[in-house]
């Protein structure tokens, strides 16, 4: 079964048109997402997962 996770950010548009955002467990650990190229990363914190999320979507022409 998939572990639940919530969406903590707005939802941006890639430079390629997908889509990148933040989310969080139950147990409040955050994930940095991003359809475009893939991206399933634990972040540490909400600041400097929402910096990466502001500097990735503008930068990822990928899409899957």
């Amino acid at each position: 079964m998939e572990e639940y996770r919530e969406i903590v950010s707005d939802v941006l548009t890639t430079a390629g048109g997908a889509q990148a955002w933040i989310e969080m467990n139950l147990s409040g650990y955050l994930t940095k997402r991003c359809s475009g190229c893939g991206a399933d990363e634990d972040a540490e914190a909400l600041p400097s997962a929402m910096q990466w999320l502001s500097e990735h979507a503008p930068a990822c022409a990928e899409r899957q």
